[in-house]
């Protein structure tokens, strides 16, 4: 996917050559002459780097830069000016910028510049995460769990205002759509508060099942998040699952007493009998596969699940039979 640009800036030739060079290195690029029009701009769409220019008629860059950080905070900014000191650029690094390039500069220049932004942001996006998980871990952070009223509640809530809306019921769109308005509903519940972005997960998650790259895209886009803000965050929590499970989800447990009694066996077994390894799910959608470290009955080592049905003292000829047996009774619908 394309990384999307903003180029604030009064300058004409830098808003011409911005976009040319840019566009070439693979980015979607929006320019535009007014600081004000740049910030409606940013609260309508997320930019994964802005440009402004210091000097504008109108807003200061650097009051721009400043309600960026506030509206966009996901966004690398990049800060250019054809009067640089080393007081502007530091004020300007105060502000949330990520660099400061003077005027005129090279392609090459210009594009090192983005490149160096992007990187510092990203790295500190992933430190603040890692600090993020480390509190979790220690307990000084905890998380709400999910009541299936409340999704129970949303879905009522979407059908009802579908039905006052004249629209077709909300069981009989795509499943597409299904997740998209579950998905914008959970937003409003959570009243589109970042701090309660795992919430919001939770629940997507827990309607839907996983979190594909689709619904990640739509919560960044209204939450004025970047992509990897959101799937860096979540990637942290094994709970949250990135494919669309299968219809018959087997977990395999490889914890010391099942590993022990032959655990590894088990899961080479599904492995090669599906063709898939733990996280993916099979090409006809029937099955999906997940390696656990304990299921709770290590007296029945080595155990497994399918569908939540706990199989114990299993062997590979048994998990095989098992298998055949759910696909016999697919093929006969």
């Amino acid at each position: 996917m394309a990384r999307k640009m903003l180029v604030i800036d009064d300058d004409q030739t830098v808003l011409s050559s911005c976009k040319r060079i840019f566009e070439s290195e693979g980015f979607d690029v929006i320019v535009t002459a007014s600081p004000e029009e740049g910030l409606s701009l940013v609260l309508d769409r997320y930019f994964d780097i802005v440009l402004c220019d210091w000097m504008m008629p109108g807003i200061d860059g650097m009051d721009v830069i400043s309600k960026l950080d506030k509206i966009s905070p996901g966004s690398a900014v990049v800060m250019i000016s054809g009067y640089p000191n080393i007081g502007r650029a530091t004020e300007a690094m105060k502000r949330g910028a990520m660099d400061y390039i003077a005027k005129p500069f090279t392609p090459d220049e210009i594009i090192k510049a983005v490149e160096d932004a992007l990187k510092r942001k990203e790295s500190e996006e992933i430190s603040i995460i890692e600090r993020f998980g480390r509190l979790a871990k220690t307990g000084q952070i905890t998380f709400p769990t999910i009541d299936d009223k409340i999704l129970q509640s949303l879905s009522a809530g979407i059908e009802e205002r579908r039905r006052i809306e004249e629209k077709a019921a909300f069981e009989s769109l795509s499943e597409s759509e299904r997740i998209r308005e579950m998905t914008l509903a959970v937003l409003d519940q959570y009243s589109r508060d970042t701090n309660n972005l795992i919430g919001m997960l939770q629940a997507v998650h827990s309607y839907v099942g996983y979190l594909s790259y689709e619904t990640i895209s739509l919560i960044a886009r209204e939450l004025r998040m970047s992509e990897h803000e959101i799937f860096g965050t979540a990637s942290f929590y094994a709970q949250f699952k990135f494919q669309k499970p299968g219809k018959h989800h087997i977990r395999v447990c490889v914890g010391t007493a099942c590993f022990v009694a032959g655990g590894g066996v088990l899961l080479e077994t599904v492995q090669s009998r599906l063709n898939i390894v733990p996280g993916q799910t099979t090409e006809d959608g029937l099955f999906s596969l997940e390696k656990v470290a304990c299921l709770g009955c290590c007296a029945l080592a080595p155990s497994i699940t399918i569908d939540d049905e706990v199989y114990g003292k299993m062997n590979p000829a048994k998990l095989s039979r098992n298998i055949d047996k759910i696909y016999r009774a697919e093929s006969k619908g």
